[in-house]
């Protein structure tokens, strides 16, 4: 079975930093809703400010204040509107995923899903344009069943080369390029021009596993990772 093993654990952790960020945002709103200088302001609804008075520029500042911690307010409650939608947006997205390791299955559900609902789209007068549509969605359903099915009988040999090698971590469903010693400038580029990212945590350059990526790997292969100089590499940064 392909796709992530920790794929709806991470799910879970993504729903639960938003929640967190919003919760965090909207005590700053509360926080700066209740300052001290709106609560002053408060208990004194409509005292002008004296021109002249010697308690004018206090009274300003008093009141320029207020107004810099309700636009403050203001902003952090919409912060926190903004991560709770990114929150419910996670939990309650219908999107299929390649790193969901059920990914195959809800996309065969999908496409019953959509062959019933073109069944009843025909039972009707007019549908050419709405058949048009589910076709093409039914076609493009069928080939990532396709794809992600031919995924699961590839075997990825590692490869290696100078200063480095290539393996298919099937934990996290990518293909990762280790080196030995950080690689130049032009190397790097290279690969992120490829759709490889570097990965802090897995100490990796890195892209999901599909075969774009196994192409990918091999015109690297080819052109940059069979260089010599690679191997040379950690010398340019001692």
């Amino acid at each position: 079975m392909g796709g992530r093993n920790d794929y709806e654990e991470r799910k879970k952790r993504r729903i639960e930093r938003y929640n967190e960020l919003s919760k965090k945002a909207q005590e700053r709103s509360k926080e700066y809703g209740n300052s001290t200088a709106n609560r002053i302001l408060e208990m004194t609804p409509g005292q002008p400010i004296l021109v002249g008075h010697h308690s004018e520029k206090k009274a300003r500042r008093l009141h320029e204040k207020a107004n810099n911690d309700i636009k403050k307010s203001i902003e952090f409650d919409e912060k926190s509107k903004y991560y709770r939608d990114r929150a419910e947006s996670a939990e309650n997205s219908k999107v299929i995923y390649s790193d969901d390791p059920q990914a195959i299955e809800k996309l065969k559900e999908k496409l019953k899903r959509l062959e019933n609902e073109r069944n009843t789209i025909k039972a009707r007068e007019h549908y050419s344009w709405e058949l048009t549509n589910i076709g093409a969605t039914i076609r493009e359903t069928k080939r990532r069943i396709e794809r992600l099915e031919k995924l699961e009988t590839i075997q990825f040999q590692d490869i290696n080369f100078n200063g480095g090698k290539v393996i298919h971590n099937k934990e996290i469903n990518r293909i990762q390029i280790l080196f030995e010693s950080i690689p130049n400038e032009d190397i790097r580029k290279e690969l992120k021009s490829r759709g490889f990212h570097w990965s802090r945590k897995e100490q990796a350059w890195q892209r999901e596993f599909n075969e774009n990526t196994i192409r990918a790997i091999n015109i690297l292969t080819k052109n940059i990772l069979s260089r010599k100089e690679i191997q040379e590499q950690y010398e340019e940064f001692e």
